[in-house]
């Protein structure tokens, strides 16, 4: 919270901490591309820091937009991508990519229920969990990376189907209290 009221006194947004970060991730990936995955990493980790910040600076200054939301899930999501593929041309192995489709199903699963106004809050297995798998499977050897990657993989296949099971339920619950309607 300090840095947050720091950053809001000092007249920055939280979408431009969410496009720092992103930066920040572009700039680990290019590193990790080039044959640095430590440094890459270090870099993407801070990135991964500003998305932390951006959420507590939103509620401070009170510029909680359904925009913003959104902007900082998608940003998540390229982000995360940037890093893997630069990971991979770095030599890490392409497996490393099903956290990002796995990542992505849940980015869809909450735009989905959210369309259909169901619960769109963000599911148990969030980001820290999925970037901790996955840089702890950029460090391991063979078989342990792709055994992490395909954990994180399922992990986020499970949140997902918890969470459209969760926002359907609700909304058949709020249909059941409510009632038939009447025309």
């Amino acid at each position: 919270m300090p840095i947050s009221c720091a950053l809001h006194r000092a007249g920055v947004t939280p979408n431009m901490v969410t496009s720092a970060g992103l930066l920040m991730s572009v700039i680990g990936g290019l590193l990790a591309a080039s044959g640095q995955l430590y440094a890459g990493i270090a870099v993407f980790t801070l990135g991964a820091i500003m998305d932390a910040v951006d959420g507590s600076l939103a509620r401070v200054s009170g510029e909680c937009t359904e925009f913003g939301r959104y902007y900082d899930s998608v940003c998540d999501r390229l982000s995360e991508l940037s890093f893997v593929a630069g990971a991979i041309i770095g030599g890490a192995p392409v497996m490393a990519l099903v956290v990002i489709a796995g990542s992505c199903l849940l980015l869809t699963t909450r735009i989905f229920n959210h369309r259909r106004g169901l619960n769109s809050n963000a599911a148990c297995f969030g980001r820290p969990e999925r970037l901790a798998l996955l840089i702890a499977g950029l460090l391991a050897p063979a078989p342990y990376d792709l055994a992490l990657f395909t954990i994180a993989g399922l992990l986020c296949l499970i949140s997902s189907g918890q969470a459209l099971a969760s926002g359907l339920r609700s909304s058949r619950d709020q249909n059941e209290s409510t009632g038939p309607v009447l025309r």
